[in-house]
């Protein structure tokens, strides 16, 4: 088995390293984010992991003549949001299963994924392309909407608007959000979108999918912090058996066309129903699918390259248990000088992991995307509600102390 990776995913290969063969996995990685992520003794600690290349991937073809010198390979996957249109293309070159290429392209692009759904009937918001605050003006036309990047990730530049907000200054959030080191050092293009403002609960579904049928479906509950930013603070697994959302995640992968791979996609279900806020074609972040292993007893990264290699395999169709992740955020902005707190979370009824991502001296932000969270808490429980509730008070148990930041 040979395994094109585009995208340093350490979850991934971190699933992949106790089930697939040493050496087996090839990354191909963009150099400059290599070198500022630090990644190479974090990649050093994966037996799977074999050659890593160096190639430009994001917005940029270079990396398939990189591609055409490697193989052969059995299975290509997208480790990043960033890499999915970059997989899809390489699958296609090599004769490989994927998603395709225009469906990548849709998923890539929120704009172009709500003209998709909204021509194939899905229920959905209005929505409008904004290049400037003017057109958020007259989208909104002092009313409520949501402004947001079209291509970006981890809620970047997402903002929810009230009645009469400062279109100036969510034009300025919006379009001028930077996330650093998750770029290639390079120009890039974007696109912005207004949307009306949808309201209920946020759910999301995780499935893999062989030739546009679905074989595995999975629903999580999100939970996001109040106020303008939605920044996810959470998830929780556990028993989810209304068809409904299988049915209208069968309904999305139709619209857009898609064959092979993996999907995440985000709802929110509405009085009338579930309507879409997007869709990736790659794996979840926030540790969604590691709550998905604790739940059904599986190693969903394993199941989904098994799956795009076309092993056999069963799935389950509902959890045997429930698992919950809870995000730690800090009182921001300023200089941490302790983190406390960590060590009696650890030892919390029905806690299986604590991380923490910063420390004392670093410099933190107000929670304004998920690269500005702290850390997390993962627990499990009989119920969603009891894994909830136990990663939920033991991240509350995690303290952060502040000082100002120097001037």
């Amino acid at each position: 088995m040979r395994l094109l990776l585009i995208g340093y995913n350490d979850a991934a290969l971190a699933a992949l390293d106790s089930c697939r063969p040493a050496g087996s996995v090839t990354l191909i990685e963009e150099k400059d984010l290599w070198e500022a992520k630090g990644l190479a003794p974090r990649a050093a600690k994966h037996a799977c992991l074999g050659p890593v290349e160096f190639a430009r991937y994001q917005q940029d073809d270079q990396f398939l003549s990189v591609v055409t010198g490697l193989g052969p390979f059995d299975a290509v996957a997208a480790g990043l949001e960033y890499a999915v249109l970059a997989a899809a293309q390489a699958a296609e070159l090599l004769g490989l299963p994927g998603p395709g290429v225009g469906a990548a392209t849709v998923l890539r692009d929120k704009l172009l994924l709500r003209e998709t759904t909204s021509a194939a009937g899905m229920a959905g918001p209005a929505f409008q392309e904004i290049r400037s605050a003017a057109d958020i003006a007259r989208f909104a036309q002092g009313g409520p909407c949501v402004v947001k990047p079209a291509g970006r990730q981890a809620s970047l530049g997402v903002l929810l608007l009230d009645a009469g907000a400062d279109v100036q200054e969510a034009w300025r959030y919006c379009s001028q959000a930077d996330e650093g080191r998750q770029l290639a050092n390079r120009p890039m293009e974007w696109r912005y979108l207004a949307e009306e403002r949808m309201h209920g609960p946020e759910f999301s579904t995780e499935a893999l999918v062989r030739d546009g049928k679905v074989l595995f479906c999975n629903v999580t509950r999100k939970h996001t912090l109040p106020g303008p930013q939605p920044v996810e603070i959470g998830h929780t697994i556990g028993v989810q058996d209304d068809p409904v959302w299988r049915q209208e995640t069968e309904r999305l992968i139709a619209a857009v066309g898609f064959g092979s791979g993996i999907l995440h996609a985000e709802w929110v279900r509405t009085g009338t129903g579930p309507q879409l806020i997007e869709c990736a074609a790659r794996p979840p972040g926030d540790r969604i699918l590691e709550l998905v292993d604790l739940a059904y007893g599986i190693n969903v990264h394993d199941r989904w390259i098994g799956m795009l290699l076309g092993e056999p395999g069963d799935l389950p169709s509902l959890p045997g248990r429930a698992a919950a992740v809870r995000f730690v955020t800090g009182p921001g902005p300023g200089v941490i000088e302790a983190v406390g707190g960590v060590e009696e979370a650890r030892s919390a009824p029905g806690v299986v992991r604590v991380e923490i991502s910063r420390h004392a001296g670093d410099v933190i932000e107000d929670v304004r995307s998920s690269w500005d969270r702290l850390g997390l808490v993962i627990a499990t429980g009989g119920t969603a509600g009891e894994a909830q509730s136990r990663a939920r008070d033991a991240a509350e148990r995690v303290t952060v102390t502040l000082r100002p930041q120097d001037v």
